[in-house]
């Protein structure tokens, strides 16, 4: 019997022992991943050739190159809009004349079709305002094309209207 007794006390200190060494290895068991973020500054700028006239006169042609340039280090979609500072002011002039590599947007936006690498610079969106002949001179009116720009990094994206759908 005290044979029996002494398997018995070595078979439940062997599970207990067995028994912790697993609990143990379970609770000091991990895994660590590092993973590294790093932020990225996006930016860009306008940069245009523009010869602003003495005096405006109707059917004059007036050059006016506006572009956006990639400051960023990787490349990015690019989307700009083009307004006039008034509705009388672009009553005066002929519709603008977009470049073919910019395609207009349902918002009213113009997309750049091409990513712009870093140190890049797009197409210009276009090249010239023209008053119309039909405008008498005494009723010219001063007005300014503002043009506004929008980038977004282009990785993991298709198209830059893809990438701008995701803001």
């Amino acid at each position: 019997m005290k044979k029996r007794w002494m398997i018995f006390v070595l078979a439940c200190c062997l599970t207990a022992g067995i028994t912790g060494s697993v609990v143990y290895a379970y609770l000091i068991d991990q895994k660590e991943t590092v993973n590294q973020i790093r932020i990225l500054e996006n930016t860009t700028h306008i940069e245009e050739e523009f010869e602003p006239p003495d005096e405006v006169k109707p059917g004059q042609v007036i050059k006016k190159k506006p572009c956006i340039a990639n400051d960023s280090g990787f490349p990015v979609f690019i989307r700009a809009r083009v307004i006039f500072s008034n509705d009388r002011g672009e009553a005066q002039c002929q519709p603008l004349e977009i470049a073919d590599s910019w395609k207009k947007g349902e918002d009213g936006y113009y997309y750049y079709q091409k990513k712009v690498l870093s140190g890049q610079r797009t197409d210009v969106i276009f090249d010239k305002i023209v008053i119309k002949n039909t405008v008498k001179k005494d009723e010219l009116v001063s007005f300014d094309i503002l043009v506004y720009e929008e980038s977004v990094q282009a990785e993991g994206f298709s198209s830059p209207e893809e990438a701008f759908a995701r803001l």
